[in-house]
């Protein structure tokens, strides 16, 4: 059984020292590989080793098995490479930074707290990706995967469509009431009050893009190749 209270930080201690020690041919992984840093290991391995910087103890290897150490890694962001299919199981990055919140900190707590589900924005990505297999801006259709390679991958915004005052604190949000967006065009959401809707601002930024065009010679979102952040 995989033990609770492992973070980033007991993972990073594993990397390390697998970095350092390398890994016994018994605990090589036979169809996994988990990308940290760049860089690939045994899942199962490290979570063993992780353990051991959490209780004092490593964890042996009949604990729980390479399934159980796949999904536990994916289901919590991390990118987890299957060899056998050449597939990789999708990262999808948290958003938890507070700078994220144009409201400041105060409202950004606030609307957690509201909220309620502090992970249901990766339940917006993930359908996402089944849908389309990429996570593009619904405004103006910047990739962070696309412009910024393995970093950006599984990055976007979550912008609640529902403003925070019309929150109860009593219901979920639904995914529906999500828009994935960057994160120039989440400030600009938030730039008027009320919050401009997803078609108002793809609009404003459509009737820009086409004015500079004309101005410049050029075609309408010729401009539009790289959101600065």
């Amino acid at each position: 059984m995989i033990p609770k209270g492992l973070t980033s930080v007991h993972f990073e201690s594993a990397a390390k020292e697998i970095d350092r020690d390398g890994v016994p041919n018994e605990r090589a992984s036979v169809h996994y590989d988990l990308v940290l840093n760049g860089k690939k290991y045994p899942p199962k391995y490290v979570i063993s080793i992780a353990a051991k910087y959490l209780d004092g103890e490593e964890l042996s290897s009949d604990s729980f098995n390479a399934v159980e150490a796949k999904n536990y890694f994916v289901s919590r962001g991390y990118r987890v490479i299957d060899r056998r299919e050449g597939k990789t199981e999708r990262h999808i990055a948290i958003e938890d930074d507070e700078s994220a919140s144009p409201e400041g900190k105060e409202r950004f707590r606030l609307h957690r707290l509201k909220e309620r589900d502090a992970a249901f924005s990766k339940k917006a990505k993930v359908k996402r990706l089944r849908q389309t297999g990429a996570l593009r801006c619904e405004v103006c259709k910047f990739s962070f995967l696309d412009v910024y390679g393995e970093l950006g991958e599984g990055f976007i915004e979550a912008h609640h469509t529902v403003p925070i005052s019309e929150l109860d604190g009593k219901r979920k949000t639904q995914i529906s009431e999500l828009a994935l967006v960057c994160s120039n065009c989440h400030r600009m959401l938030h730039r008027e009050k009320p919050a401009l809707s997803v078609g108002q601002l793809r609009k404003r930024v459509a009737e820009q893009s086409e004015s500079n065009a004309i101005q410049e010679g050029g075609k309408p979102f010729a401009n539009l190749r790289v959101c600065r952040l």
